[in-house]
């Protein structure tokens, strides 16, 4: 028997240490894209969800960015990854370190 500590598991909606850059793919709309991500608000809402997943959803809307409509798809998806990581990994291809 070892005189470690066990190590701490990775709660299963903290954010990776370092953020992805997602590309939303051209096969799924903007409406359909925005259509997910209010389906997981509205289902996690549900559930134990942590504040802050809908924080980060919530100030990001709060603002009024300039974004190419490219950029807003891209930040779409993000917002999704807080909800639903492996939807997000599945369809934005999410490449490490930003």
């Amino acid at each position: 028997m070892s005189d470690e500590a066990p190590k701490p598991r990775k709660k299963i909606h903290e954010p990776p240490a370092e953020p992805a850059a997602y590309t939303a793919p051209g096969w799924l709309s903007t409406d359909e894209i925005e259509n997910e991500l209010l389906s997981a608000v509205l289902s996690n809402s549900i559930s134990a969800c942590p504040d802050a997943d809908f924080a980060r959803i919530d100030a990001y809307f709060a603002v009024d960015h300039e974004e190419t409509e490219a950029e807003y798809r891209r930040s779409l998806v993000r917002l999704l990854a807080n909800l639903r990581p492996d939807l997000a990994n599945l369809i934005g291809c999410p490449r490490r370190g930003g």
